[in-house]
């Protein structure tokens, strides 16, 4: 882990939006001092990820299925296998998202799938990489009765109150480029300590300013650790230093 100045916790250059031009978005994240953890949310870009972290120094992967993608089925002696890979530094990104309507059924097969993930971290020993939208509470009930491990809830986007369930219960909170342009994170951002803080950019998508419209990548961390910076009235140098410090802990422990 030479030469890391910070870390991109949530990014997917294992997308297809990166296909023409890969090797150049890893080449200016290097450049920069950004290593970066790509997350897996099928088993194609689980697959991908892995391959990726293997290739390379300071780039790590999460192998899970995306809550959205539930009707692909959960086959978990592939993801055992492929989590086994010590490049693998967590399970997800697992969750529950209700953003759009749902069905009764479509809920329990979110929930089943969710379970299934957990056991499966729980068994490895790894942390989880969390997707919940408007299922915050869902979520945490599912994962206080289940989950053995921490994690980090990803792009966190629910309330102080709810903030403070997943913070208590020991795990970090993530977030992105959405935070330069909207006061909507502050109150949570502010009331979070810096230690239960990480940064992501979730590229592709939500470029911060001053790149928003464009294709997101980890080059434009930067931008997020400074708006973090801002809201917590602290200097950038600070939350470089104690995200880095956090990620390190939380999904790095085993790597020096």
């Amino acid at each position: 882990m030479s030469g890391l100045e910070i870390i991109d916790i949530h990014s997917h250059l294992n997308f297809p939006q990166y296909d023409d031009d890969r090797e150049a978005v890893f080449a200016r994240a290097n450049g920069a001092g950004i290593g970066m953890i790509n997350v897996g949310t099928d088993l194609a870009s689980s697959r991908l990820a892995v391959s990726l972290a293997q290739e390379r120094d300071n780039v790590w992967a999460t192998v899970g299925l995306h809550p959205t993608d539930h009707v692909e089925g959960f086959e978990r002696e592939v993801y055992l296998s492929l989590a086994k890979n010590e490049k693998v530094v967590a399970i997800g990104e697992c969750g529950l998202d209700y953003f759009h309507q749902k069905t009764e059924e479509e809920k329990r097969k979110q929930q089943e799938i969710f379970i299934q993930q957990i056991d499966l971290a729980n068994e490895l020993k790894k942390p989880l990489m969390l997707h919940i939208r408007n299922a915050y509470r869902e979520a945490y009930e599912i994962l206080k009765t289940r989950a053995e491990v921490k994690g980090n809830a990803h792009f966190f986007a629910g309330t102080w109150e709810e903030a403070r369930l997943f913070l208590d219960f020991g795990f970090t909170l993530s977030f992105g480029g959405v935070i330069t342009f909207t006061r909507d994170y502050d109150e949570v951002i502010k009331n979070t300590p810096i230690e239960m803080i990480l940064t992501e950019t979730d590229c592709p998508f939500v470029a911060p300013i001053p790149y928003r419209g464009k294709r997101n990548e980890p080059s434009y961390l930067p931008e997020i650790v400074r708006k973090l910076a801002e809201i917590k009235g602290l200097t950038y140098v600070e939350v470089a230093t104690e995200t880095l410090k956090n990620a390190k802990r939380v999904f790095l422990p085993n790597f020096n």
